[in-house]
């Protein structure tokens, strides 16, 4: 009996359906073919730092911070230690 030589196209195609979709990916992922134009021209950012606020500015107030419990709020217990 004669051993019969098996064919990989299978292999190949989906070795090569595996590459296309990385590669698809990767163009999807880098951004396609969109290039920045070049504007030729220098970007100045000044940032003025205000230390007042504006006159038309409502003024805002902090909360008061509670420091104590509220007195109907039960005691906290300590947690009782574990036994060996």
């Amino acid at each position: 009996m004669a051993i019969e030589p098996r064919s990989n196209n299978n292999l190949y195609f989906i070795v090569g359906a595996l590459v296309v979709a990385v590669l698809v990916i990767f163009w999807l992922m880098s951004g396609g073919d969109d290039t920045a134009a070049d504007a030729g021209g220098d970007a100045v950012v000044t940032v003025e730092e205000t230390t007042e606020a504006p006159a038309d500015a409502p003024a805002v107030e902090a909360p008061a911070a509670e420091t104590a419990p509220a007195a109907d709020a039960p005691a906290a217990e300590a947690p009782a230690p574990a036994a060996n």
